[in-house]
């Protein structure tokens, strides 16, 4: 169990700083709307690989029922996150930072299960643990700067940067958990928990990353960028 933690830790890390480089982009040179679409396309085609390749042939063999319902129960609990996230924004909680209160409060959460995710994944399996971890931290990075962009102005910049370093502590914290309390768990309780995860991350990818990502107008590069992220992780997965 300490060689999975240890493991599991020190590739996620790479999230970790991830975050914080994304904070400190966010803060000194904010990425203008083309940029930020090209990000969210390349996160995109890195998760949606990252799933297809990883996550999905891992319970392919397991029992449907329990596929489908931790499918059904990811998908349900980003539904309700985003609701969430939603009703924060409108009820203005957060004082000057309300803005960014729904989306800081759902990134915490999303936090949490991809640190479980990854956990998941190196107690299964040690390489795809490592893919998911790397393709999450292109998503952190996304993440970082999306959060910090959304505060307000006048805040200083070490406040801002505590946003992001608050996703790295949840993010290790879900891993950490995730390790203990699910390290030699049953088969199905573990298909359960990435069936779930899958949901998750497919939500994150169509309803946030694509989303955010059109609007703007659509060009080759981003399109492009979207098939480079996927072909690069696959080919990751291939060689691994």
């Amino acid at each position: 169990m300490t060689e999975t933690l240890v493991q599991a830790l020190s590739y996620t890390s790479l999230a970790v700083v991830a975050a914080l480089i994304g904070g400190v982009i966010a803060i000194y040179r904010a990425p203008g709307p083309q940029m930020e679409s090209n990000v969210q396309h390349l996160a995109a085609g890195v998760v949606f690989a990252a799933v297809a390749a990883e996550l999905l042939p891992d319970i392919h063999d397991q029992a449907p029922t329990v596929v489908v319902a931790g499918f059904a129960t990811g998908v349900v609990a980003m539904l309700g996150i985003h609701r969430l996230s939603k009703r924060i924004e409108k009820r203005g909680v957060g004082g000057n930072a309300a803005g960014a209160a729904g989306l800081i409060i759902t990134i915490a959460i999303d936090m949490l299960i991809d640190g479980v995710l990854i956990a998941v994944t190196f107690i299964e399996e040690t390489a795809t643990g490592i893919i998911i971890a790397l393709a999450l931290a292109i998503e952190v990075l996304f993440l970082g700067v999306a959060a910090v962009v959304a505060l307000p102005d006048a805040m200083g910049s070490l406040r801002k940067l505590a946003v992001p370093a608050l996703f790295g502590l949840l993010l290790t914290s879900g891993v950490t958990v995730g390790v203990f309390t699910l390290a030699g768990a049953p088969e199905t309780i573990i298909a359960f928990v990435l069936a779930f995860g899958a949901a998750a991350l497919l939500y994150l990818v169509t309803e946030e990353l694509l989303v955010k990502a059109g609007t703007v107008p659509q060009t080759p590069v981003s399109t492009t960028l979207f098939f480079v992220g996927f072909l690069a992780i696959f080919l990751l997965d291939i060689v691994g």
